[in-house]
């Protein structure tokens, strides 16, 4: 909780003394006493705690004072502070000023000059009771609302996560079904060429519903904080060179050219070996899907004194700044649409984004429309590791 101040104005500077004394036996130094001689310097005193972010839990105005009478003074820090519990000192049973104070000012008390100790002393701490309680109600139910809004955001993520897995999963099964059925009702009909075809189509969906399974399980396990990446000096180039491999024939089937260029032999970097072969894939994998027929995909590795970069480079259609806006949130859509037909489920981005960050690295991109887009992901250099 922020520090709490207790405010006290009266123009004669004894009774200031003696209020502030009597505070002290209640209180201790438990909470910061101000005091001010008018009601000028008592605004100027409250604008100045509101803006060091210190509460102002009561302010004990006299009603009797030059310039600016208790009632106007209460009333105008009421509009500063609401919450604020406000006791008003009079010498005169004025119950105009009393009412326009209730009425303005939310005041919780009027006490009678001279006042008795103890009813001083208790109205006080009944005051500063009803602000802790008040405070406490609105942080309870703050935290109420934060966490019903929460609750509300996860069961959207839910439906959502199950519709999109209803969606993408329905098809590709639907496909395996109905090529399953043709092997067996026509196998004695088929020449071999068309079962290795119709087989080749099976493998090629159960492909597509074995990544969005493993997507929808990455992200469950982001969310719920099990991602464990161990650590450890790995040469991540030949980890570049096979996702690049495996890509090249996928590549070749839309002409498309897949280049590696490097300088080094070697690039360490202090990273979880499978988690980079997992990143690298996506990236990869989406130059391909989105990039046109007969283009180039250049792959660069380089390092500065505290990462090793590897940038991957495609002659796509590009991206909007919007879409560049949206490109790493979960069950993102972009404008571009894959090449050859290939399937997208919006999440390799988000989850590429994620087990970077939780190796302490860094992925972005650049791009402009008609002008292609450039991937880079970067991994702290392994004498630069991050223990």
């Amino acid at each position: 909780m922020n520090e709490i101040a207790i405010i006290c104005v009266d123009d004669d500077p004894a009774i200031l003394s003696s209020l502030e004394m009597e505070i002290k036996t209640i209180f201790g130094n438990t909470y910061l006493i101000e005091l001010a001689e008018n009601g000028d310097d008592a605004i100027a005193l409250c604008i100045e705690l509101l803006a060091e972010s210190i509460e102002i839990a009561l302010v004990i105005s006299d009603y009797i004072m030059p310039e600016m009478a208790g009632d106007e003074l209460l009333t105008r820090i009421h509009e500063l502070s609401p919450k604020t519990a406000k006791i008003m000192l009079t010498g005169q049973a004025n119950i105009e000023a009393v009412s326009r104070a209730i009425h303005y000012a939310n005041l919780y008390r009027y006490i009678s000059k001279p006042w008795q100790v103890d009813d001083l002393k208790l109205t006080v701490k009944e005051a500063l009771n009803s602000y802790l309680r008040e405070q406490k109600i609105v942080e309870h139910t703050y935290n109420l609302v934060e966490t019903n809004k929460a609750l509300i955001k996860l069961n959207q993520d839910k439906n959502e996560f199950l519709g999109i897995a209803a969606h993408d999963l329905k098809n590709p099964l639907s496909a395996i079904k109905g090529w399953a059925e043709m092997i067996i009702e026509e196998y004695d009909d088929m020449p071999k060429s068309e079962i290795i075809e119709v087989s080749q189509l099976i493998l090629n969906s159960s492909r597509q519903m074995f990544e969005l399974i493993r997507n929808l399980l990455d992200v469950n396990a982001i969310e719920s904080g099990e991602i464990h990446a161990k650590l450890s000096r790995v040469d991540i180039l030949p980890t570049v060179q096979e996702v690049v491999s495996c890509y090249n024939e996928r590549a070749k089937t839309k002409s498309i050219i897949l280049q590696l260029h490097q300088k080094n032999n070697q690039y360490n970097a202090f990273v979880d070996k499978g988690t980079v072969h997992q990143i690298l894939d996506n990236l990869i994998s989406n130059a391909v899907k989105y990039s046109p027929y007969g283009k180039h995909i250049d792959i660069r590795m380089c390092e500065s004194d505290k990462m090793v970069c590897c940038e991957i480079k495609d002659e796509g259609q590009g991206l909007s700044v919007f879409d560049q806006k949206q490109l790493f949130n979960k069950f993102t859509r972009l404008t571009p649409k894959p090449t050859g037909n290939e399937h997208s489920n919006g999440l390799g981005l988000f989850i590429v984004k994620k087990l970077v960050e939780a190796m302490h690295g860094k992925v972005w991109c650049k791009s402009e429309l008609g002008n292609g887009t450039s991937f880079f992901v970067e991994f702290p250099l392994f004498n630069s590791q991050i223990m």
